[in-house]
């Protein structure tokens, strides 16, 4: 499993390095949620989400949506 942000408008995943790929095999996993909300906050991202993908299943959830959790918004 791995933890993404995904850009809300976009939906482009955050790669390595600070560049965007709408590739989800591209997305930098960042292996928990705590870490995934640190780096949006210090790169001071607005409309994001956090999500969980299981590569195996091809499967994704939003565990984290900065529209609606005050405390990504604040962040």
């Amino acid at each position: 499993m791995k933890v993404l942000i995904r850009d809300s408008e976009s939906q482009l995943y955050l790669a390595h390095r600070g560049r965007w790929s709408e590739n989800v095999f591209e997305g930098r996993d960042f292996a928990f949620t705590a870490h995934a909300r640190e780096v949006s906050a210090r790169l001071k991202l607005k409309n994001f989400q956090i999500l969980f993908y299981i590569p195996d299943l091809n499967y994704r959830t939003v565990v984290c949506d900065s529209s609606t959790d005050a405390n990504l918004a604040n962040a």
